[in-house]
């Protein structure tokens, strides 16, 4: 493993940071989660399945504490001067909040993240004990530092769209008629490895026919027919940067419910895009979005977001949803540097789902679609 960036992008994120925590009367802040510690520092391993934090201090240099034998992953992918391990037989929990008082004697007001995966009840309510401390959320100032990506970022993006959009093409022209699923699967893997991709936040969605109208369906040994669809989605990574991309195919001519959803799809994908744009709210384009399937007749297979924030990812997930979604109640405006996965995907159980997708960059002007199929949806051989 490499560093991502200079040190300086990481200086700016923790001064950032730690500019809010001063505004707030926090002495600390622990942060627990995987992307956030990336984001702050550049850490990164698939070993995030153990416990490992960042503390970082209002007023002084971060220290990250990890398993032992992680502490090299941490020295190869950050710039910390201090990276502290615990053994084995130590509660990581305990070596916490010691450290919180090595850093801080007599910290009274510390930040913690609340919706953390990585920081269940048990050991929440261990290191509320042990630090006898009152506690405010730092959940919504994470987000709010990574809404925005820097031109850094953004270039991590672009490389990863533009493995996600060869892998796409590799995957789409191998759905042919009498192919597996599996086949397919194999061929989007080999094509996201090869062309750059590291570890997804997500495997590849393959799923066809009447498994493609049950959503997060993914490969079996199912063979294709002609004039059935085809759902391809995958998302390759860089430096845990993602940029997803969903296409359908088909071989020969849908029918019925498939071809007005595929109608309706483009048509809504393609709308839906150009409402991102600075000053546009999410809550416009989604509205935008139900809007035109509706105009088809066929809202009642449309049930879920429009979209949501993509950047750095881990495993079980490849989005940033949780920082902000295209949905009804996200009335924050669109600025430039937001990156958005705008996916419209329309459904019918047993019957077929068809989606078509575009991860989106927020410009000054407007916007610049970044992934895409260049391979059309029909493959008429």
């Amino acid at each position: 493993m490499t560093r991502a960036f200079p040190a300086r992008e990481y200086d700016d994120r923790l001064a950032r940071l730690q500019k809010v925590l001063t505004e707030q009367g926090v002495d600390i802040a622990i942060v627990h989660t995987p992307e956030n510690l990336c984001y702050l520092t550049g850490h990164s391993t698939p070993g995030y399945y153990t416990y490992q934090c960042l503390l970082v201090p209002a007023g002084g240099p971060p220290v990250l504490l990890t398993r032992e034998t992680e502490t090299v992953n941490g020295r190869e992918t950050t710039y910390l001067d201090r990276i502290d391990g615990y053994s084995d037989a130590v509660d990581p929990i305990t070596a916490t909040a010691a450290l919180v008082r090595e850093l801080c004697p007599g910290a009274n007001r510390v930040a913690l993240e609340e919706n953390s995966w990585f920081l269940p009840p048990r050991a929440h309510r261990q290191l509320l004990e042990e630090l006898n401390a009152s506690t405010v959320p730092l959940d919504a100032p994470l987000a709010e530092l990574r809404l925005i990506k820097s031109p850094l970022e953004i270039g991590k993006i672009r490389l990863a769209a533009r493995n996600t959009n060869a892998a796409m093409v590799a995957a789409a022209g191998a759905a042919e008629a009498g192919a597996s699923e599996r086949d397919i699967a194999a061929v989007a893997f080999t094509a996201l490895v090869s062309n750059g991709s590291e570890h997804f936040g997500m495997e590849p969605f393959i799923a066809s026919g009447p498994r493609s109208g049950t959503i997060h369906s993914s490969w079996t040994d199912r063979r294709i027919g002609r004039g059935e669809p085809v759902l391809l989605e995958m998302a390759a990574a860089h430096s845990r940067y993602h940029a997803p991309l969903m296409h359908t195919v088909w071989q020969g001519q849908l029918s019925g419910d498939n071809q007005r959803m595929a109608e309706a799809c483009l048509a809504a994908r393609d709308a839906t895009v150009a409402a991102v744009r600075p000053g546009n709210t999410p809550a416009q384009a989604h509205t935008t979005c139900r809007t035109t399937i509706d105009s088809y007749g066929l809202l009642h297979t449309y049930r879920k977001r429009s979209g949501y924030s993509v950047g750095i990812a881990f495993a079980p997930d490849w989005g940033e949803g949780h920082i902000l979604s295209l949905k009804e109640t996200e009335q924050r405006p669109f600025q430039p540097g937001m990156v958005v996965h705008v996916v419209p995907t329309l459904r019918i159980a047993g019957v077929g789902g068809i989606g078509f997708s575009a991860t989106v960059l927020v410009t000054d002007t407007g916007n610049e679609i970044l992934t895409f199929c260049q391979l059309g949806p029909e493959l008429n051989q």
